[in-house]
This record gives C-alpha cells, structure tokens and sequence, in this order.
C-alpha cells in the first residue's frame, strides 16, 4: 500500500499535470487531447484521495 505522503504527493503531481493537458491546448495550436485521459487521470486521483481519506478515518496518519 502507499502511504499516505506518497498517495497525496501522487494527487498533486497527477492533478498538475491535468491542469496543464487541460490548458495546453490554449497554447499549442493544433495539440487535441485524448478525452479518454481525463478518466485516467479521475481514475488515479479519485483512488490515491479515497485511500488517503480511508487511512485518515482508521487513524493511520
């Protein structure tokens, strides 16, 4: 299992990198993203915030 540290460093590294697919078609002309990452990158930081919260409820900070 990931602990916690790492699982909300994985939230905020995973989130950057959205905002910046999300953005970057502002600033690239042409660049399209996949909408299938947007899932992905739900996926991976709905799980790492469910775990963090999950541990957080259990007492294991």
């Amino acid at each position: 299992m990931l602990p916690t540290g790492l699982a909300q460093a994985v939230v905020v590294l995973v989130c950057a990198v959205w905002a910046a697919n999300f953005v970057a078609p502002f600033f690239v002309p042409g660049y399209v993203s996949d909408p299938q990452l947007n899932l992905v990158f739900m996926s991976i930081v709905g799980g790492a915030l469910a775990l963090s919260r999950s541990r957080r409820r259990d007492g294991d900070q």
